[in-house]
């Protein structure tokens, strides 16, 4: 089972603030030394930047190959610093958000919503290293498609063991047509962490009909409040999103470092 913890290190300067660590799930999928920079602020750039050596260092010292970066993308000056350090954008991530399920009128469905059974996890495995195409790893060329299609598989089998995470499927006509990892961080909340129709299902009208399945099921069990979160690159799902009720907070910018 793959390894989730982690142990976060810190700068804090009167110019810099910078919370980082060694990402073991990524790691496991490079097969190389991947890290992420969990925080930043800038107080003062030049400052900064030599304040910066010290993440430097650390990252030749673990032979870092692949370091990300997320913040919020109005912050510009964290921005400009990162690529002059030699970062390149990658993407912006939403996260929408659906509020007051339980108030909207959801028509029942054909679908069969079910948790996942242990014996399907190389099925839905392979669902998920085919059908998504706009992860960050896919979009950075220097990474690309077969690492990033890696990642999802991963993704999916390490949901399985996960206790904070569950697996479900929606069934149609005795045949799984779409997955969905769901984590439940408080009470009426929940977050779609992976979201999946099968690969041949688009197209074909499936796609509403199944998240709304979704809906029904989460109003069903007292669920108030949903968030998940897409990629930009993503500009068909978008649409489907918006047409469900989810609304769309300010995003995230999504940085990659390769030495």
């Amino acid at each position: 089972m793959t390894d989730f913890t982690y142990k976060l290190e810190n700068i804090q300067t009167d110019a810099l603030t910078l919370d980082y660590f060694l990402v073991p799930w990524d790691t496991e999928i490079l097969e190389q030394p991947v890290a992420e920079i969990r925080r930043m602020e800038i107080r003062e750039p030049e400052a900064a930047g030599r304040d910066y050596h010290t993440f430097r260092r650390w990252c030749e010292k673990q032979v870092i190959t692949l370091c990300n970066c997320r913040i919020a993308h109005e912050r510009l000056v964290e921005s400009m610093f990162l690529e002059a350090q030699g970062f390149r954008f990658i993407e912006l991530n939403y996260c929408p958000q659906l509020n007051k399920l339980q108030e909207l009128e959801l028509v029942d469905d054909t679908i069969l919503v079910q948790p996942a059974d242990h014996q399907d996890r190389e099925l839905l495995a392979e669902m998920a290293g085919n059908v998504f195409q706009h992860g960050r790893f896919h979009q950075d060329p220097r990474l690309g498609t077969m690492l990033g299609n890696y990642r999802y598989r991963k993704w999916l089998l390490n949901a399985f063991e996960q206790p904070h995470q569950q697996v479900i499927t929606c069934v149609l006509n005795g045949e799984i047509i779409a997955f969905f990892v769901v984590e439940y961080p408080e009470q009426s909340h929940c977050f779609w962490s992976l979201v999946g129709l099968a690969p041949g299902k688009q197209g074909q009208g499936l796609g509403k009909r199944v998240w709304r399945t979704m809906l029904r099921k989460h109003q069903q069990d007292g669920i108030d409040t949903i968030v998940t979160s897409i990629s930009s690159h993503n500009i068909a799902v978008f649409n489907l999103y918006v047409s469900l009720g989810f609304r769309f907070p300010k995003p995230h910018a999504i940085f990659h470092w390769r030495p």
